[in-house]
């Protein structure tokens, strides 16, 4: 089984964030989990649901905001292995190309 979850970690104020959300990213290095940070959220791979849900409270925790709003999203899949690599290869393969584009060339 593996576990695939979406998450953000908003801390409410002026300025920037980078320093906050910097302080939840490294959090997620305590476990035993695989993670990448987009410009909107950061996707966790791990092989149980109940890591996924303890790595978010920390990184949640680690933030040093007098305010903070986090959401998560998580898909759990009993019955078979996935991986995040999968499902963009799977994308990539019906488009028959990267999924990604640069709006500076026009192409991915």
């Amino acid at each position: 089984m593996t576990v695939i979850a979406r998450f953000e970690v908003i801390p409410v104020h002026d300025g920037s964030l980078s320093r906050d959300i910097a302080q939840a990213i490294e959090a997620l290095d305590d476990f035993d989990i695989s993670y990448e940070l987009t410009a909107t959220d950061t996707v966790i791979e791990a092989e149980d649901v109940d890591e996924v849900f303890d790595a978010v409270q920390t990184a949640h925790n680690a933030v040093e905001s007098d305010r903070i709003i986090s959401s998560l999203e998580v898909d759990e899949q009993k019955e078979r292995e996935q991986h995040v690599e999968d499902r963009v290869e799977s994308v990539a393969g019906v488009l028959g190309r990267d999924p990604k584009r640069d709006r500076e060339s026009g192409s991915g």
